[in-house]
């Protein structure tokens, strides 16, 4: 009986980690009060290329300074962020962001905010 028992809560717990998935991994979710939209991509849904170096940072926000550059080219986008100011950041899958407001760039795929 107690095998059953056990059974049940098995398969009951699987079926609610399934039913609370939808199956597809996710860009991190992003708390920022400043962001007005926010947008994950699906594994290769988005890329990205510019024609020169472009500052990079650990979170959408230019204040805490750059970590370096990066001059993505075709490079994989996982989320992508319109901030209250009208500013435009990506996040490549590498982990860093990249504003693009004022930089020569283009996109492959759907990578609309």
């Amino acid at each position: 009986m107690m095998r059953y028992l056990y059974l049940f809560l098995c398969l009951s717990l699987f079926l609610l980690l399934a039913a609370c998935s939808d199956g597809r991994a996710s860009a991190p979710e992003l708390v920022a009060p400043e962001a007005a939209s926010a947008r994950a991509f699906d594994p290769g849904q988005c890329h990205l290329t510019t024609t020169a170096a472009v500052p990079a940072y650990l979170n959408p926000d230019t204040e805490p300074g750059s970590v370096g550059d990066e001059t993505p080219d075709d490079a994989e986008a996982i989320q992508v962020v319109t901030m209250r100011d009208g500013s435009l950041w990506y996040q490549l899958a590498v982990g860093v962001w990249i504003q693009v407001d004022g930089v020569a760039y283009t996109t492959r795929g759907d990578c609309a905010p």
